[in-house]
């Protein structure tokens, strides 16, 4: 029943992106200059960086496609390695070391998906499901403490996860039974199904026949999201720097607090210990998105600028030198903190400067508008 009830919505999901057969007819993607032949095959990119004003958003848009199957790829795989090991922890023959390092690789594997927040992450409420945080009012706990009074075969079925709280049907209720007094099982395997089937329903709705890759593949006049290439390249280009700013505000903004008055448990999986590993993990899959997605078409000086940047940034979170949870608490350490906030907002500023630029876009309206 919830797996039908998944793909009832990737259905739907489907119907909505269906576009004209004549729209979906696009010439191949040639580079700046109009020649095949100049296209490295090998490297997926052109054999030279165009730069300002010369922009291939077709050979853009297949180069970050392919990062974006990679991606939603590594969670699908993960979501399910994580089902698995549940499975096999409440059964017996999985020890708790071996089901706290599946939740840690789901959970860096959707760090660099938080950034996506558009398409079949918001059509499927994927953000919100998979990662219920910030929880400044202890959803996550008040959802799991209703789950208590369920049946074991129910706690163990995904159908019954789905009709529930998006409090307790991702990570943070994952961690929070696995890193307190609290029963893991077996509610960490109706969860962690249905994390699974969530996963396996992404991929498609993004990578299946008529599926939103398909969409962005025949942007043009008739498309219902995408009236030309460019807005698709400014859609990756909003999400790149909504990350940056998840980054800044929520991982690292929330936990700071004040000076007088930090909050170490704002800090994300602080429990677990993954605060620092999730933004490394964010980070990185915006550097591979600006390295490999928009590389051939950013002037080589500007595209290696910011890439030594994200470079800075990795550095500043290394100096932190322990988990923001605690780092945030004693003067001398969050310091660190800041001076990592710090140098994430300089990130986007050199963004804005140097990469939007060679784009020929700038950033419009993301899931940080509003909020």
């Amino acid at each position: 029943m919830f797996r039908k009830t998944f793909l009832a919505a990737l259905v739907l999901a489907q119907g909505l992106l269906a576009v004209p057969a004549a729209a979906q007819s696009a010439p191949p993607a040639q580079d700046g200059v109009g020649r095949l032949d100049s296209f490295n095959e090998e490297l997926g990119l052109p054999y030279w960086a165009p730069g300002r004003g010369e922009v291939d958003h077709d050979a853009l848009r297949r180069r970050s496609l392919a990062v974006l199957e990679r991606q939603f790829g590594a969670f699908r795989e993960a979501s399910a390695g994580l089902a698995e090991t549940a499975s096999a922890h409440c059964a017996g023959t999985a020890d708790a070391a071996e089901i706290k390092a599946a939740l840690r690789d789901a959970w860096l594997a959707w760090a660099p998906l938080d950034s996506y927040q558009f398409g079949p992450v918001e059509q499927l409420g994927a953000a919100l499901t998979v990662n219920f945080w910030p929880d400044k009012k202890d959803f996550v706990g008040r959802g799991l403490k209703a789950l208590e009074a369920l049946s074991p075969e129910d706690l163990a079925d995904p159908a019954t996860i789905a009709q529930g709280s998006a409090a307790t049907q991702g990570l943070p209720a994952i961690e929070r039974l696995l890193y307190t007094d609290m029963e893991a099982c077996p509610s960490i395997v109706g969860i962690s199904l249905y994390m699974e089937d969530l996963g396996g329903a992404l991929y498609e709705a993004w990578f299946t026949e008529n599926g939103w890759a398909d969409l962005a593949n025949a942007a043009g006049p008739d498309n219902p999201v995408y009236l030309s290439p460019e807005e698709f390249t400014k859609t990756l280009y909003t999400a790149v720097d909504f990350g940056l700013t998840r980054v800044a505000e929520s991982r690292l903004g929330r936990p700071l607090g004040t000076f007088d008055r930090p909050f170490p448990d704002q800090a994300e999986a602080w429990r677990s210990g993954l605060s620092n590993e999730i933004i490394l993990a964010q980070i990185h899959g915006l550097a591979e998105m600006v390295r490999l997605g928009f590389a051939g078409d950013v002037r080589e000086t500007d595209r290696g600028w910011i890439l030594e940047v994200f470079e800075q940034t990795e550095g500043r979170l290394a100096a932190i030198e322990q988990p923001i949870s605690e780092a945030v608490k004693e003067p001398t350490s969050r310091i660190r903190v800041e001076a990592m906030q710090t140098k994430v907002r300089h990130l986007q500023l050199e963004m804005a400067k140097n990469l939007g630029p060679n784009l020929g876009v700038e950033t419009g309206f993301s899931a940080a508008d509003g909020d």
